[in-house]
């Protein structure tokens, strides 16, 4: 066959990804089956697909590239990216691939994937050799095509994510669930049947199109319809998740939305509570509630570096309970060290549960700090950018596990570079509003005193 052409730009620090069908196709999933067959060497790769349009066609192409090679397809059918973490951990797969692109808009798509117990490969680790042996092109025969298999693990899944519970405690809640039209909608469809849970389901039904919103719920945009109908259902509360499903959030009993911070020290309180001390890691953007939180449960905070790739490995070095990232990332020991947000959710809701206060009431005892979110700003280098903002604060012994941490006691900001863009993010932090508004007026003019410039929309 002819040569094919790779777009470069589609490998990423944690995945491949691009815009259908320019950058990514069947002839190029082609490829990057036998790239990814070739630096494996591996008996069998379990792979799942999520419902984008162009999902199934990238399946077909990448196993015949992986099958070409000499590799068996475990054909795990529509799943999210959940599910794919939970096959890698339950089953042992030597390898598992997932094809999704997240909550990027239709037209996206690409693939995840991680060895045996769920080790992501990433820029640094597997990406960058996959990326050399799919631009070359060039692979060795071999004696044997690879078969495929299809393999149903929802029933697995589904009793896997109950145990993180106990069921009779969450069934009174009333809660609305928005799944986006992403992968979400099929596991909580079969929760609520098994242990009666009273959920109102929001765009449960999987459709690449997302005809009712993107499946981005940090975009308030995106959250709309789910605030309007926990208000006219007078539900508990609200959980939205994304098109992968391996990100949470939630908004409470007013429609009002709980930040990734403020659920991440929920989460780990709870957990603490059942499990005893143990360790907790929390993402540089955390708000400082979670550490706070962590202390006061006997529990130990450990920050760590943005991305799952670095929390993965690290909780499993450090044998963490649970970490969480303000982007609503939250993984858990028992589940293979990964990221969930279906147990995420069912966490969320036992916790309000044994509280039996509304959300709008018990956030209040966790809304310490005035945050920034997350502001963009472009750069010409961001490696260069990030290197004068240290000297600039050397001073301050800034910490640099992720970008530059600058902590001042009642205010405290990070600014750490994309992984796709030439952006650095800034995230604040500070003890009241008065001083925040001053403090972020200060940090602001220091970053586009060294060339920054905050991007708009």
């Amino acid at each position: 066959m002819a040569k094919i052409k790779i777009a470069q730009s589609i490998f990423r620090d944690y995945d491949i990804r691009g815009v259908y069908p320019g950058e990514v196709n069947k002839e190029t999933y082609y490829i990057l089956g036998r790239a990814i067959a070739s630096y494996l060497k591996v008996r069998e790769i379990s792979v799942g697909y999520d419902a984008r349009l162009s999902s199934k066609e990238l399946f077909a192409g990448l196993t015949a590239g992986l099958t070409d090679q000499g590799t068996d397809v475990i054909d795990l059918g529509m799943i999210s990216t959940e599910m794919n973490y939970y096959a890698s951990g339950r089953y042992g797969f030597p390898a598992s691939i997932i094809i999704s692109a997240s909550h990027n808009p239709p037209q996206y798509n690409g693939l995840k994937i991680v060895k045996k117990g769920v080790v992501p490969l990433h820029g640094t680790f597997g990406l960058p050799e996959i990326k050399e042996l799919a631009l070359k092109g060039q692979f060795p025969e071999v004696s044997a095509k690879g078969k495929i298999r299809q393999m149903d693990i929802y029933n697995d899944w589904i009793a896997h994510l109950l145990t993180f519970i106990n069921p009779e405690k969450i069934i009174s809640l009333k809660t609305v669930v928005d799944a986006g039209n992403g992968m979400a909608g099929p596991t909580w469809e079969k929760i609520a049947k098994k242990i009666k849970l009273n959920i109102i389901p929001l765009f449960f039904e999987p459709d690449g199109h997302f005809p009712n919103h993107l499946p981005d719920p940090l975009n308030p945009r995106n959250l709309e319809s789910l605030g309007r109908k926990i208000r006219e259902t007078q539900a508990d509360c609200g959980i939205a998740l994304d098109g992968d499903a391996d990100r949470m959030f939630v908004v409470d009993d007013k429609g009002k939305f709980l930040p990734g911070s403020i659920t991440c020290a929920i989460l780990a309180e709870h957990l603490l509570s059942k499990k005893g001390p143990a360790k907790v890691l929390y993402s540089v953007t955390s708000g400082k509630i979670v550490a706070e939180i962590v202390g006061k449960m006997k529990g130990k905070a450990i920050k760590t570096r943005v991305g799952h790739s670095y929390i993965k490995t690290e909780m499993k070095k450090q044998n963490a309970l649970f970490a969480g990232e303000h982007s609503g990332h939250f993984y858990f020991r028992d589940n293979y060290f990964a990221d969930s947000s279906t147990i995420a959710g069912l966490l969320m809701l036992e916790f309000l549960a044994e509280k039996k206060n509304k959300l709008s009431e018990i956030r209040q005892k966790y809304e310490k700090y005035v945050s920034s979110g997350e502001i963009n700003f472009e750069v010409d280098t961001p490696d260069t950018f990030l290197d004068n903002l240290t000297e600039y604060y050397t001073k301050r012994n800034p910490d640099l596990i992720d970008g530059v941490t600058v902590d001042f006691g009642s205010w405290w900001f990070n600014v750490r570079s994309s992984k796709t863009e030439a952006l650095v993010r800034l995230n604040m932090e500070a003890e009241n509003r008065q001083l925040f508004k001053e403090k972020l007026t200060d940090i602001m003019a220091v970053l586009q005193e060294l060339g920054a410039r905050e991007k708009k929309g």
